[in-house]
């Protein structure tokens, strides 16, 4: 019987690379700096990263490393890891890691997805020592084909002064789904990325690299590990027919007849609860220019009526079994179009493209500002990840959230503040504000009282509305105006904790 390793692996001399993942790990020393592949949990090393942290313990308790990776890494892969992170970026959704963070033990720093990209080829962050990218095949000439997701492996095997590739023999051979291109560096002027549809091909559908850089060769036979969510359905989907209800109105209002243009959907329940509704919506062939590819959207795939293609850094599943990977790829060739993510996050083509941008924030305030990253301003729940480079550059950007939220306290908070205590999107980007309440917009020319009163009536949940309107009234004069006098503002948090314990009836939304 032939080894599936063999048959992976088409150059000889990476076949002579060809070792244990717990040999491959000795070739990272104390203080180096990694960047790997993966991109919500799709397309990460999973064997050789498990069998790092096992080295690294056996190092000492203060052997550190830097980690990069496109974006989220699985628990299972980093958690194990984390105590030997010093410095983390430019995303993460890691309890450990978040842990690790709070308490000034993990350096991290969060950076917009197309930014990380380009200042890796920059040399913004240093020199890579050591990247550690899964593949599926290696061709003839030590090129590689990647697996479920993009992310930043092609810059990091650019960068990188010695490589590991993982191959996976379990996952079906990813050739043909990949588009790569390495974005351009000063003193080259950067080109106008060629792109004017979702499906456009411009680069390869592998990956170039030097093979004498390559220090090892291990392989895996693990698929991803499942992207889950739970939702509390009835709230998601009032959230999204009130985002389908804007769309049809937008549609009729601007004139796209039976066309909508392409959109971006952010991972999560109430991203999957606007796609399910997609399905019933008067909209006619979809398409997507998106950082991930979704469960949610697989169900599209076989209704071409419906879809007309997409285009993404990584595709997740909540069923990632090797059979079940297999016949999502068989359905989507052609149709669906992996990219680094320079590309897939590009404000330029998000901007050509018409993108409609739709992610789900922690918080909003009724002046339009969006926190997406921190709990009471300090405590980081996941990093910014490609949030804003589609809000800030998209045709219409929708900012979606449950109105409320229990926090593992038994509180309900509000999830519509007079003013919230991170800002990552400011009200400048956000067209669109979504509860199951219903929907503010802010499209047309007016004052940002307006715009407080519109979300406040039309977003905020009821419990909380009449607190809002007090906050609005006492606030005082200004363009934004916000309580500077300690007394009312005093008072009014007090009023405002002693709502959240008075919360009727439980609570919508999900603990946080």
């Amino acid at each position: 019987m032939t080894d599936p390793l063999e048959t992976r692996i088409e150059c000889e001399a990476l076949r002579r690379k060809v070792m244990p993942a717990e040999a491959a790990v000795k070739h990272v020393r104390d203080g180096d700096v990694l960047a790997v592949s993966g991109f919500t949990k799709a397309g990460e090393p999973k064997v050789f990263l498990p069998a790092l942290a096992r080295h690294l313990a056996e190092l000492g308790p203060d052997t550190r490393i830097t980690l990069y990776s496109g974006a989220s890494l699985s628990d299972e892969v980093e958690g194990p890891l984390s105590p030997f992170i010093a410095r983390r970026g430019p995303y993460m959704s890691s309890p450990a890691s978040r842990q690790l963070i709070h308490a000034g033990k993990m350096a991290y720093t969060d950076v917009h997805l197309s930014h990380f990209a380009r200042g890796l080829m920059n040399g913004f962050y240093g020199e890579i020592d050591v990247a550690v990218v899964e593949v599926t095949r290696i061709r003839h000439d030590g090129s590689v084909v990647l697996s479920a997701s993009v992310g930043v492996s092609p810059e990091a095997l650019a960068r990188a002064r010695a490589i590991v590739l993982e191959v996976n023999t379990a996952l079906p051979d990813c050739t043909g789904l990949h588009d790569i291109v390495l974005p351009p560096t000063p003193p080259t002027i950067g080109w106008p990325v060629p792109v004017t549809g979702v499906r456009d091909r411009i680069g390869a559908p592998f990956v170039r690299l030097d093979p004498n850089k390559v220090v090892a060769v291990v392989e895996s036979q693990q698929p991803d590990y499942p992207v889950l969510y739970h939702a509390d359905e009835a709230v998601c989907t009032a959230i999204a027919r009130h985002v389908i209800g804007f769309l049809v109105d937008c549609q009729d209002r601007f004139g796209w007849r039976h066309w909508v243009p392409p959109l971006q959907s952010g991972v999560g329940n109430i991203a999957n609860a606007v796609i399910a509704e997609l399905h019933r919506s008067p909209f006619a062939r979809l398409h997507f220019w998106t950082e991930v590819f979704q469960e949610g959207l697989v169900p599209l795939l076989a209704d071409h009526d419906r879809f007309a293609g997409a285009s993404a850094a990584a595709l997740s599943l909540a069923d990632t079994s090797p059979a079940r990977l297999a016949a999502v790829i068989a359905a989507a060739r052609g149709d669906l179009v992996l990219r680094p993510m320079w590309m897939s996050n590009n404000p330029e083509i998000i901007n050509r493209l018409h993108v409609i941008a739709m992610n789900t924030p922690l918080e909003v305030d009724i002046f339009g500002n969006v926190n997406s990253t921190h709990v009471e301003g300090s405590r980081i729940v996941n990093g910014l990840g490609g949030s804003g480079d589609f809000f800030r550059n998209a045709y219409l950007s929708i900012a979606h959230t449950p109105s409320v939220r229990r926090l593992r306290d038994g509180r309900t908070v509000s999830c519509v503040l007079p003013q919230i205590s991170h800002v990552d999107h400011t009200d400048h980007d956000i067209k669109c504000i979504v509860t199951e309440q219903g929907h503010a917009e802010n499209l047309a020319i007016r004052s940002p009282r307006a715009r407080a009163r519109d979300i406040i009536e039309r977003c905020a949940h009821p419990h909380f509305r009449p607190l809002l309107r007090e906050y609005l009234a006492l606030a005082g004069g200004g363009d934004e105006p916000h309580m500077s006098k300690p007394d009312y503002l005093d008072g009014w948090r007090r009023s405002y904790d002693a709502a959240c314990l008075q919360f009727p009836g439980g609570a919508a939304g999900g603990a946080a």
